[in-house]
């Protein structure tokens, strides 16, 4: 069950037993997703990052890139919010690129709505907003999406 994170916080514990609930695979039983999203939980150079009753798996990258998972207990509004903070989150944490892949489709809204968003994400010295994203769709038995999103402009160097 969603859990509004304005009127109750959940423990990581708690997120990640529900998103495991929530994540709908034709492959793998829920508790063959749980025992795999801990063990990717505890990969080198994975950081984990929880912005209301959301908990992000995020995997460092070379070129300030990041690939990640999120792992939702909240309810769509604050999914939503817990999104466009999290873009935030990255690009003042140094990464200026972040790449997902999933397979429930309805997880492609958040991006849209961080679109609309992005001015609270990132801008420029004019104040225009410098996110942006593309999506691929794999043409395969199971349809698969990949969103990369670019969260501002390119910096040199890699994320200390």
């Amino acid at each position: 069950m969603l859990v509004d994170s304005k009127k109750k916080m959940l423990d990581p514990q708690e997120i990640l037993l529900e998103a495991t609930r929530q994540i709908k695979s034709k492959k793998y039983s829920p508790d063959q997703v749980l025992a795999a999203l801990i063990t990717e939980s505890k990969q080198k150079d994975t950081i984990l990052m929880r912005e209301g009753n959301t908990l992000f798996i995020v995997h460092s990258g070379k070129n300030r890139t990041a690939l990640y998972r999120a792992l939702n207990a909240d309810t769509a509004q604050n999914f939503l919010n817990n999104g466009v903070e999290y873009a935030k989150a990255m690009y003042a944490t140094g990464f200026d690129v972040m790449v997902t892949q999933f397979e429930d489709p309805t997880l492609l809204k958040i991006f849209p709505y961080m679109k609309k968003n992005r001015t609270l994400i990132n801008k420029d010295k004019d104040g225009k907003p410098t996110m942006g994203y593309a999506v691929q769709e794999s043409k395969g038995e199971t349809k698969q999406y990949r969103v990369t999103t670019v969260l501002g402009p390119k910096r040199q160097g890699e994320r200390e």
